[in-house]
């Protein structure tokens, strides 16, 4: 008598049953983590965008690092009250997809984080990585599932050369470049999304930003008037192709400091996290250049979209 039916070969119950195991097995969740000294303010409404939203690469969860010991702590509570509030009891609870990592190891820590990531999002807009972060983060070892990279960086930083004013941007060169190899290392191409001066971050009127609270932080009526501005009525954006922009001087650029008109070098906070969600959805790569324009919403997904084909 056998225990299976006459018309299944013995080597086909095997290869059946070591699918149905396969089928078994627990598989970590896909996700998203955003990492790198970029903006906070853009990591924290880039985090909040695709945890509520989601999109076809990232749907699962989305990770912050806010650091290790009661030094994360602290700044896991800040950040948690930008994104949801604050209750009468404390923060409000975060959404339920989105982890903010406070150690290296262990559950819920960046380095199990890094393993089930499946898109990567590297914000160095204001300062690159350190040297050799870029290969560690890249490599099978702490991002085995990787399919996705998009790299946030400053404007004009693929051709510094350095001198006085852009010197650091060479750094961020220099940092693109090396992300740029190790995802080519893994078989994968980099999306680079280029900014000047980010502005806002709030509600405003789209409310896809971070919670009122964000507005409360500012101490200067005048930067707070700026923020709120931006969120209005200048979260409105264009897509160039390539890296055609430079950023003003610093003097020009503290001179419109407290000014949300939309200038060709700036970008709205909630305009690039909302470019960044579009591209994690998005099949192949792009490298373009954000600018700020006039609006009280970002672009829709299809407005994404045919300003990315053009690029």
């Amino acid at each position: 008598m056998t225990l299976y039916p006459s018309f299944i070969r013995p080597h086909a119950l095997i290869l059946i049953v070591v699918f149905l195991l396969f089928l078994l097995e627990p598989v970590a969740p896909l996700s998203t983590t955003v990492f790198g000294p970029g903006s906070e303010t853009l990591a924290l409404v880039t985090a909040k965008m695709v945890a509520q939203a989601g999109s076809s690469k990232a749907t699962q969860g989305v990770n912050l690092f806010a650091g290790q010991d009661e030094a994360g702590a602290k700044l896991k509570r800040t950040w948690t009250k930008l994104i949801a509030g604050q209750g009468p009891d404390g923060p409000n609870p975060l959404p339920p997809n989105l982890n903010i990592a406070t150690s290296l190891d262990g559950e819920g820590g960046l380095g199990s984080c890094l393993e089930a990531t499946s898109s990567l999002i590297i914000l160095a807009d204001a300062e690159p990585l350190a040297p050799g972060a870029a290969a560690t983060l890249l490599s099978e070892s702490s991002t085995p599932g990787l399919e996705k990279v998009v790299v946030v960086t400053r404007l004009g930083a693929s051709k510094a050369t350095g001198g006085f004013f852009l010197g650091g941007d060479a750094k961020l060169r220099e940092c693109e470049e090396e992300i740029r190899k190790g995802a080519k290392s893994r078989g994968l191409e980099a999306s680079v999304l280029r900014v000047g001066t980010l502005k806002g971050g709030g509600p405003g009127e789209s409310g896809l930003g971070l919670d009122k609270f964000f507005y409360n932080t500012q101490a200067q009526l005048e930067k707070f008037m700026m923020m709120s501005g931006m969120d209005k009525f200048t979260v409105g954006c264009s897509v160039l192709p390539g890296n055609p922009l430079t950023l003003a001087n610093p003097v020009v650029r503290k001179g419109r400091s407290i000014s949300f008109d939309p200038y060709p070098d700036e970008c709205s906070v909630i305009a690039c996290a909302s470019a960044v969600r579009h591209l994690l959805g998005r099949d192949g790569t792009v490298d373009a250049t954000l600018s700020a324009e006039k609006g009280e919403a970002p672009p829709t997904e299809e407005e994404w979209e045919s300003m990315f084909s053009r690029t």
